[in-house]
């Protein structure tokens, strides 16, 4: 038998399938120490004699234990620009952050700005991220070697930009494709957890050669892409403006064949019945980033509707338009937003989500939009051992575990539990904080 190690939790909460969260109490999780993947989750009485003399980590009678936290949609060069208020998107980013971004082309000042970055997204219990990049590859590559170090599992491309963008910002068609080969080529794949991810910025701000050329790429290469879509009402108007051709803003990316199960499109809030059944005919994936379109005044995204037409959701803190790399923040923030949404339009029903679902977002749902179900996620025997333990005596009130029902627990954590409570957080069996 490999070598194992047993740590064991007062409840380890495990996502189901079902968006639905199992918990086990008294728990166990055993890891395989050589490759950090699970052996077997279950109650500590079920497991026996069976790894009665492994190492066995004991984290209390306070502690929950649940899969680390999937955070689908980020912007790394955007962190300094946390809590900075500038009206709506398009004013938002050409006011604070264009110029923002221009400094990461300082491959120093990016590599500095990702080592913080990372530091706080394992703070916050993160284990998997997708980000955009800093604007140029000898920056984005420093940004990998940041996250080389910190030890998270991380999915990033170097933002792609060739128009409507100041000149530092912009790389033409021909030196996008050297990037994109020059990042691939160095990172994508390194440690098992680092993978580069095409990432034009959106319809607004690349050409449609641009587009096209990422998405030959990716499909080369089998590689996800993320972009953005319909995340406000004056950039729709401003994206028809671009390409009166076309019908509809979804329209655009379809034509650049970027519709596949492994495109991310972040936001999304205004898609018609139409270009949300294309989405979800093509298996493409929404990341949504309720805190950033709060805080930029875009909408709500209808996400109880999403989730019954089927399509793959997962949770993104859209950092800097978010104001924290918290996913678990997201998730609570996400249930609000449904419910004001609720109140917004009393004709949809359902519209709320619950605190359950809100966690199976920020996990499995998380996994699932990323294609990485069968890695990440759950507790399951046979992925990989990224997850979190975090202290109820720490929580606000202190929670008494004893009694306490399962949809109680889950609801208490969402809503009570603050970032001191986050005890430790493993990827791939290895423990970083």
């Amino acid at each position: 038998m490999a070598a194992v190690t047993v740590y064991r939790a007062r409840v380890l909460l495990n996502p189901t399938p079902q968006r639905r969260v199992e918990c086990l109490w008294d728990g166990a999780l055993v890891v395989d120490a050589s490759n950090g993947s699970i052996v077997a989750c279950a109650p500590t009485a079920e497991l026996g004699r069976h790894f009665s003399g492994a190492p066995t980590v004991d984290f209390g009678p306070h502690s929950v234990l649940l899969p680390g936290l999937v955070d689908v949609h980020t912007h790394l060069p955007q962190y300094p620009a946390i809590g900075q208020d500038r009206d709506e998107l398009l004013t938002w980013l050409r006011e604070l952050i264009f110029p923002l971004e221009a400094r990461y082309a300082d491959p120093d000042f990016a590599e500095q700005q990702a080592e913080l970055f990372f530091r706080t997204a394992l703070d916050s219990g993160t284990t998997t991220l997708v980000t955009f990049g800093p604007p140029t590859a000898a920056a984005t590559s420093r940004a990998f070697a940041a996250a080389a170090r910190a030890g998270l599992r991380v999915l990033m491309g170097q933002t792609l930009m060739d128009r409507n963008v100041p000149v530092e910002l912009s790389t033409p068609t021909n030196d996008a494709l050297q990037a994109l080969e020059r990042i691939t080529a160095e990172w994508h794949g390194y440690d098992g957890r680092l993978f580069s991810v095409v990432s034009p910025r959106f319809a607004g701000s690349c050409s449609l050669a641009l587009l096209q050329l990422c998405s030959r790429f990716a499909q080369r290469h089998q590689l996800l892409l993320q972009t953005h879509l319909a995340e406000s009402p004056r950039e729709l108007r401003w994206i028809a403006e671009l390409f009166p051709e076309f019908s509809d803003y979804t329209a655009i990316y379809e034509a650049a064949a970027l519709l596949t199960p492994r495109t991310i499109f972040a936001h999304c809030i205004y898609l018609s019945p139409s270009e949300r059944a294309r989405l979800h005919s093509a298996g493409c994936a929404i990341a949504h980033c309720p805190r950033s379109n709060a805080f930029l005044r875009s909408g709500i995204m209808p996400l109880r509707q999403y989730l019954q037409e089927g399509l793959r959701v997962g949770l993104g803190t859209d950092i800097g338009a978010g104001y924290s790399l918290s996913v678990l923040e997201e998730a609570r923030y996400a249930c609000e937003m449904a419910k004001l949404r609720a109140f917004l339009t009393p004709e949809e029903v359902p519209t709320e989500v619950t605190p359950e679902e809100a966690l199976w977002l920020a996990t499995l749902g998380g996994a699932q939009a990323l294609g990485l179900e069968h890695q990440i996620g759950t507790l399951d025997p046979g992925k990989e051992a990224d997850f979190i333990v975090l202290d109820t005596s720490a929580w606000v009130p202190a929670a008494t575990l004893q009694g306490l029902a399962p949809e109680a627990l889950v609801s208490r954590l969402l809503y009570t539990a603050p970032p001191s409570s986050l005890k430790a957080v493993f990827v791939r069996g290895r423990r970083l904080r």
